[in-house]
């Protein structure tokens, strides 16, 4: 990977672009070079995990200019609890085995779960869901070749009563779409969401990861199922709304014996 801020990097990478090499430049926030929209009276600030921009020779000799950029989020489950004995367990490992540090963090699997508590579930779809719908939206944007928002197949698995438990169908190129008679999708859509996991029975260490699902989707499909879809199967004949009423009848009876039943 060439790096533009050594200039031998940026020569090199200037040389490709005017002799039509595909160039890309990728940002991402672990390497200081997260982007991201500034906030306006009517939206907030927002900023991307990675960014890639496509560089193509400019309209001068010497000269180059953008074309179109790519959005990349990925999203990790929650978790109560906190890292920070985590970390610290891991530190103070790195300090004391710096040459077995993989061995003995396999070896003492404790060191790495200790102040940890199961997964926030709840907080997931509800941290994740509007951030990836307004960045499915930019991705849409004529500039843009689109948004891919990865997350693990826990996420996505922890989604489905928030979306309706929506049916994925299969295309002949691999990928995948939710089913929906209400919407059109491009053939070639301009908001992925990877679904990836892990494979637990891999004799390999750490585990690979793999692609269990690649959907292709749209904001408004997506706004569809979890504003349409889901708060309709709640008001369903022994949806969960009932089931709220008669819980609220089921207490108030207990003073108000009198209380109608139905």
């Amino acid at each position: 990977m060439t790096t533009l801020e050594h200039r031998p990097g940026a020569t090199r990478f200037r040389e490709a672009v005017r002799e039509g090499v595909p160039s890309i430049v990728y940002f991402q926030n672990r390497l200081g070079g997260e982007i991201g929209i500034r906030a306006t009276p009517r939206s907030p600030q927002l900023s991307f995990d990675a960014t890639m921009i496509e560089i193509l020779p400019g309209d001068t000799p010497t000269g180059l200019k953008l074309g179109r950029y790519g959005i990349f989020e990925i999203q990790t489950m929650d978790f109560h609890g906190s890292y920070r004995a985590a970390m610290k367990n891991l530190e103070n490992a790195l300090h004391l085995h710096k040459e077995k540090f993989a061995e003995a963090v396999q070896g003492n699997p404790q060191w790495v779960s200790e102040g940890m508590e199961g997964p926030n579930i709840a907080n997931v779809f509800k941290r994740t869901f509007y951030q990836m719908m307004f960045k499915f939206q930019i991705g849409g944007h004529g500039d843009s070749t689109g948004c891919v928002f990865a997350l693990p197949r826990a996420v996505w698995d922890s989604w489905q009563r928030h979306l309706g438990a929506p049916e994925l169908v299969e295309q002949e190129d691999g990928t995948w779409r939710l089913r929906t008679d209400k919407f059109t999708l491009p053939s070639k859509p301009s908001s992925w969401i990877y679904v990836f996991d892990i494979e637990a029975d891999s004799d390999v260490s750490p585990s690979p990861i793999k692609l269990w699902r690649v959907i292709g989707t749209s904001a408004e499909i997506l706004a569809h199922y979890a504003l349409d879809v889901a708060p309709a199967a709640a008001l369903e004949v022994g949806g969960s709304v009932e089931q709220l009423l008669n819980s609220v009848r089921t207490k108030l009876r207990k003073c108000l014996p009198e209380l109608a039943l139905g």
